[in-house]
């Protein structure tokens, strides 16, 4: 049974509503046929495009200037262009991006040029994120370049800082956590060249004394992600020289708290601390030596002060032998200081005799007595348990002393001053608490050193900062331990625990 022919759309029809643009022009690109489907992209009637425009007319500036210089060129030598894109300009004003290839034909009519085109605006935009991210990664390959360059600059200038400080650069393995040593240690080892040195090594050639507290800190460092290490320890060199190093680094953890990296500096201060030693100790010698020489005018002051209290004065002239007589005082008082202060760091620390003392009593006699020197303040006095003991009395009356005082510059005058003495089985206690502004946290570590003093000294107080130190060095000599605590709710609390015997 024959088949029905299929009946196929005409050609006509086929031109006109193609899946792509066909537009015919002249040689000059003036437009004479455009399909429906071109008009209906660009938005144009199509009365308003054939025989009106021009194709060239329709494309952006930079599409109009390679119809120009590329287009016209080319179709005259070779007659045909393939898959050019351009941007045609709809009546809208919005850019339309396409796909043009075109042949000039000749015919017996005339010659024109064929043109179809396609729609791309899924591929425009795919090419304009591969031009941006081109363009992106030339940028980050040029900083990149410049970075490594400046690095590289840095790292010379960072060489050169460290050996002329004479410093050296360790790190640790994150996986390990075992040191790693630059080959320049080795110098700091007595080596005569740089060379490869081991952890062990480097160990091996810390001072035995100072190892431990060496290895304490650094893994205190290791273990927490605030902690930065820093120590100063002697170095054995196996030319014999001992040497004093300052090293130092500082830990980085991932959000994790996994170690990332650790960083540190070897530094030679052997000459430093050398000449430290030497100005420290000389100027302590001479402010032993000085202090000591002052004892005897100061008595001279102190009797010359008494005989003429002795004498038939005046009002305003016993006011005047009065401050002569505190101001003696006083200064005795700074001497002593002084002289321990001196005798603790250049000596071997203060010295003690001891002896059976009733703690209660010795303690509240000297509150009595303080209690005459500070009228305005309200001095309390509580005990605990038997009195026996063995110390040195004079000491321990020093070191009330000095802790009242304190108590007295830095307390509320308002609140009273308790001072506790405590005897048990196998240990004595002396305490001296006060009321008022609590001792700031960052001083805590260091208020028993010399030449510290409070941040809340009263106005016209004066202070060289040594009465603490010396209670430290007190209570060492008995061989005891002394700690303070201070908070606003609970008050200052200073308190020294010596053994019984």
């Amino acid at each position: 049974m024959p088949v029905d022919p299929v009946q196929l759309p005409d050609a006509e029809a086929l031109f006109e509503h193609a899946t792509c643009a066909l537009i015919i022009t002249d040689k000059t690109g003036l437009i004479l046929r455009a399909n429906a489907t071109f008009c209906g992209w660009l938005g144009y009637a199509r009365e308003q495009l054939v025989g009106r425009r021009k194709l060239q007319e329709l494309l952006n500036i930079g599409g109009r200037i390679f119809h120009q210089t590329h287009w016209m060129p080319l179709l005259q030598m070779q007659g045909s262009i393939s898959e050019v894109k351009l941007e045609f300009k709809a009546q809208d004003g919005k850019t339309l991006p396409m796909i043009l290839n075109v042949v000039r034909r000749e015919h017996p009519t005339g010659t024109f040029d064929e043109v179809s085109a396609f729609v791309v605006i899924e591929r425009h935009r795919f090419e304009q994120e591969v031009l941006i991210s081109k363009r992106q990664a030339e940028d980050s390959l040029a900083a990149h370049l410049a970075l490594q360059r400046d690095l590289s600059v840095a790292d010379a200038r960072l060489r050169v800082a460290l050996e002329s400080a004479q410093m050296h650069v360790w790190d640790v393995d994150p996986v390990t956590r075992e040191r790693r040593y630059d080959d320049s240690v080795a110098q700091l080892l007595g080596y005569a060249s740089s060379q490869t040195v081991s952890a062990a090594e480097y160990s091996s050639c810390i001072e035995p004394k100072d190892l431990h507290k060496e290895v304490d800190l650094f893994a205190a460092a290791l273990g927490s992600v605030a902690q930065e290490y820093r120590c100063i320890y002697r170095l054995n060199g196996i030319d014999g020289v001992q040497r004093t190093v300052l090293s130092t680094g500082r830990a980085a953890f991932d959000p994790d708290d996994r170690l990332v990296q650790f960083v540190g500096i070897l530094h030679d201060i052997t000459d430093v601390t050398r000449a430290a030693e030497d100005r420290a100790l000389f100027a302590e010698q001479m402010v032993g030596i000085v202090s000591h020489d002052l004892r005897n005018p100061l008595s001279v002051i102190s009797m010359a002060a008494e005989m003429l209290e002795r004498q038939g004065l005046t009002p305003k002239q016993q006011k005047f032998v009065s401050h002569a007589q505190d101001a003696a005082q006083r200064a005795r008082r700074l001497i002593n200081d002084l002289l321990d202060f001196t005798q603790a760091r250049i000596g071997r620390g203060i010295g003690v005799t001891t002896g059976p003392v009733d703690l209660h009593r010795l303690i509240g006699g000297t509150v009595e007595q303080l209690r005459i020197v500070y009228p305005a303040r309200e001095l309390v006095h509580i005990s605990h348990g038997e009195g026996a003991c063995i110390a040195d009395a004079d000491r321990l009356s020093q070191l009330a002393g000095n802790l009242i005082s304190n108590a007295v510059a830095y307390g509320a005058v308002d609140r009273p001053i308790t001072v506790s003495t405590v005897v048990t089985h196998d240990c004595f206690e002396l305490a001296v608490h006060n009321w008022g502004t609590p001792i700031p946290e960052q001083f805590i570590a260091n208020v028993f050193s010399p030449m510290t003093r409070g941040v809340n000294l009263p106005q016209g107080t004066r202070s060289v900062g040594l009465g603490l130190f010396i209670v430290s060095e007190i209570v060492k000599a008995h061989g005891g331990t002394v700690a303070v605590t201070s908070t606003a709710e609970e008050g200052t609390t200073f308190k020294g625990v010596f053994p019984l015997i």
